[in-house]
């Protein structure tokens, strides 16, 4: 796996690309409407600040890191899952966007309406995807613990191949093979709609401000920005969190370190996952219960954040006690 990987210590140039061409695009039309005033780089500048917050919410860092993981086992690169996972949710922020856009004001009073049928949609999707990560890679760690033990086996023996419920399970997973299939779930767990609105409220904003002769070609900057904002940070986590496991394949201090962060990963998506259905089962039998409340008011994006800074701060460690055994020794 070593060699497969070798390749892979820096982002890939189309990753990059593509990472930079929604921040010209975003930018460029800023630019083109600089004649209407401040106002449209002020809220460009606050979409931009929202992709970057989502990105680190936590839903985003459990299915990244927990993808990541499962493509790293099957000996597939995950270099665009975060790319492809947080474009596939700003293409729902972009279409919502352009539907309030072009019919001004009108879309304004069904907002509402529409944010409530897609948050159930999009929390099933992501308490749903979320448990069989969990149960997936459950297993894998289940696997490095024994490696990690001394008891030595080989890839497959305690895998996915055997039981009714492990099959089904990789049946389940067994569609996402490379990084771009992940933009197909990224636009599921999109229509939640948890900044998609916030997104549309500044285009809403925006439109108020047609009456100065703001063409609505130019508050299309504000979604993609906000996507430029997202996948960048969702794309570094990706590319850090491939970084960290590989890093952790080729001894046995490494091995537990990468037991360490997988265990780590499993937890967070097992944990997200029973919030959100706890969550969507409170929303219908007890929506103004102080559990519901206190789940509705969870600080997702620090959270988030939380995750990411301790799997950094564990690979960190790691790699200091590597260097310093090696010296040492």
């Amino acid at each position: 796996m070593q060699v497969m990987y070798s390749q892979t210590r820096r982002p890939p140039p189309a990753l990059i690309a593509m990472i930079a061409a929604l921040h010209l695009a975003g930018i460029a039309l800023l630019v083109a409407g600089a004649a209407q005033g401040t106002l449209l780089f002020g809220l460009g500048g606050l979409a931009y600040l929202l992709g970057l917050r989502h990105a680190f919410d936590i839903d985003h860092i459990a299915v990244i890191d927990n993808v990541s993981r499962k493509l790293i086992d099957d000996e597939r690169s995950p270099a665009f899952v975060g790319f492809a996972f947080s474009a596939g949710h700003s293409t729902v922020v972009f279409m919502l966007c352009l539907l309030v856009v072009l019919t001004a004001g009108a879309l304004a009073g069904r907002l509402e309406g529409i944010a409530a049928l897609g948050s159930v949609i999009g929390t099933v999707a992501s308490a749903t995807f979320l448990s069989v990560m969990a149960a997936l890679n459950a297993r894998l760690v289940w696997r490095l613990w024994q490696r990690y033990a001394g008891r030595a086996m080989h890839r497959g023996e305690a895998g996915l191949g055997h039981g009714m419920g492990s099959r089904l399970l990789g049946r389940t997973t067994a569609w996402i093979d490379r990084g771009w299939k992940m933009y197909p779930l990224g636009f599921v767990f999109g229509l939640g709609f948890d900044t998609a609105t916030e997104v549309a409220l500044l285009g809403l904003s925006a439109g108020a401000a047609q009456h100065a002769g703001w063409p609505p070609w130019t508050i299309m900057a504000l979604p993609l920005l906000f996507a430029a904002g997202m996948t960048s940070l969702d794309s570094v986590n990706g590319w850090l969190m491939q970084r960290a496991y590989l890093w952790g394949t080729d001894s046995r201090r490494r091995l537990g370190f990468n037991l360490a962060i997988t265990a780590l990963s499993v937890a967070v998506a097992g944990i997200v996952a029973t919030v959100e259905w706890t969550g969507l089962a409170l929303d219908q039998l007890a929506p103004a219960s102080g559990l519901a409340e206190l789940i509705a008011h969870l600080p997702s994006a620090v959270l988030g954040s939380v995750v990411v800074a301790s799997c950094l701060g564990l690979w960190f460690w790691a790699r200091r006690r590597g260097r310093g055994a090696a010296l040492s020794g």
